[in-house]
């Protein structure tokens, strides 16, 4: 039995690869088990949807991602968010990701106060 061959993607298909992709789901088997497509095709599809081969196209869709998320992100800084304004400033001012925790900070001094009491 000979095998079909593949049709490529209309505009809707595009459209919902290029979410997929863009919201982080770049496994070549959810993007096929999504678009119901054969691995085997999933380059020449996206060759022909988007210009450039599977990966590169997760790679692009990817890094729009990220900017539409860090858009949302400023933009919940920008109205008051105080979680949203913590984070763009640990990314930009060099602050690290995470925040320390109030009772680990208090352990931590306290560890530190005890440190001090002993004497070698």
């Amino acid at each position: 039995m000979p095998l079909a061959a593949w049709e490529p993607w209309d505009d809707e298909q595009k459209k919902q690869v290029a979410g997929l992709l863009s919201a982080f789901n770049n496994d070549p088997e959810t993007v096929c088990a999504v678009m119901d497509c054969q691995m085997v095709d999933l380059d020449m599809l996206c060759l022909e949807a988007f210009g450039v081969d599977f990966a590169g196209a997760a790679h692009k869709y990817e890094l729009i991602g990220k900017a539409r998320l860090k858009t949302a992100l400023f933009r919940s800084a920008e109205g008051g968010n105080a979680k949203a304004i913590d984070m763009l400033a640990r990314e930009h001012l060099g602050l690290g990701a995470t925040l320390t925790r109030r009772e680990k900070a208090a352990r931590d001094e306290a560890a530190r106060s005890k440190a001090e009491e002993v004497d070698f």
